[in-house]
């Protein structure tokens, strides 16, 4: 109970109260869904690199190509487009990696905007129903003509509950997005050293296939100019 009001009553009088309530739904919402994604799409870099490198030491690409397939993670779809480019150069394969690395950071980001901001307006909504709040207050002083400290500090209690509401919403949205901010760094740094990695195990793989390849090779034969078209050149010539 507020004052006279029920906790319902409360809400169908103040319109404010009633969107901070669907801010708070929608922020935990979010909340909920990244923090399943972010679950979903853990660690395990090291492992993966650590397989994915003895694959591709064995020479067996397809195997590889099957791992990351099968992995699923954000590293894993990084270091496919890797190793179905393995025999491009340098500059192809970082551009590729690069590429890769930006859509999953893309992906990562989805709904922190909200968060974002949520956290920015949530206390400026609780601030504007609290302003509003008050203005009716005295407005209901005036129009009936009853006044005195205890009415005053009733209207004003009352609307300052949405100034407080919003602080709460705004509070649980820039906690949500500072952690998911971080997670977003620390895994776009270990996506960054993968890369780093592969490059090395580029730079053993097309070491590899030099040594597999011959020596030397006979050079192509000249196929012989037919005799009347030499005989023409130089008649052409002289």
């Amino acid at each position: 109970m507020f004052g006279e009001m029920s906790l319902v009553s409360f809400f169908l009088a103040s319109p404010t109260m009633i969107v901070l309530a669907i801010c708070s739904i929608v922020t935990v919402g979010f909340t909920i869904e990244r923090a399943l994604y972010f679950r979903g799409s853990g660690g395990g870099t090291r492992k993966f690199m650590g397989e994915l490198a003895g694959r591709l030491k064995a020479g067996d690409q397809r195997s590889a190509l099957e791992l990351c397939t099968r992995d699923g993670s954000p590293v894993a779809r990084v270091m496919a487009q890797g190793v179905r480019h393995l025999s491009r150069s340098r500059e192809e394969l970082l551009q590729r990696l690069d590429t890769a690395i930006d859509l999953e950071t893309v992906e990562m980001e989805r709904n922190l905007g909200v968060l974002g901001t949520m956290s920015n307006i949530a206390p400026l909504l609780g601030l504007f129903g609290t302003v509003v709040g008050i203005i009716r207050a005295f407005a209901d002083i005036a129009r009936t003509g009853s006044g005195g400290g205890a009415v005053v500090a009733m209207g004003v209690s009352e609307a300052l509950m949405t100034t407080a509401a919003g602080i709460i919403v705004a509070v649980i949205a820039t906690v949500a997005f500072n952690f998911f901010v971080r997670q977003i760094r620390t895994r776009t740094a270990h996506l960054e050293d993968a890369r780093e990695g592969f490059f090395t195990l580029w730079a053993q793989h097309h070491a590899q296939m030099r040594k597999a390849a011959p020596v030397g090779r006979a050079p192509a034969q000249t196929r012989a100019v037919p005799a009347e078209v030499e005989d023409a050149l130089s008649t052409i010539l002289s």
